[in-house]
């Protein structure tokens, strides 16, 4: 195994948790937004916390994403 391939691995390892601690928040934070009753003004509901919570989600999932291409497009390359 080649010092790329154990960089690579280890760059998936740790963007892949944090894929799974940002989905950890977001479990967290279910339980509120469930409890929240059907007549709630939407005016009231906490923007803030559940756009940063589901944005910094999204953006680990998104780099995961990214980075597994790479890695697979490097890996093919290498293979040629």
């Amino acid at each position: 195994m080649s010092r790329d391939d154990e960089n690579a691995v280890m760059a998936v390892k740790n963007a892949w948790l944090g894929v799974v601690t940002t989905a950890e928040a977001v479990v967290e934070l279910s339980p509120v937004v469930q409890a929240l009753a059907d007549e709630t003004a939407s005016a009231s509901l906490d923007f803030e916390t559940y756009h940063r919570v589901v944005g910094t989600h999204a953006n680990a999932v998104m780099a995961l994403r990214g980075l597994l291409d790479e890695v697979k497009r490097k890996s093919d390359a290498a293979e040629e």
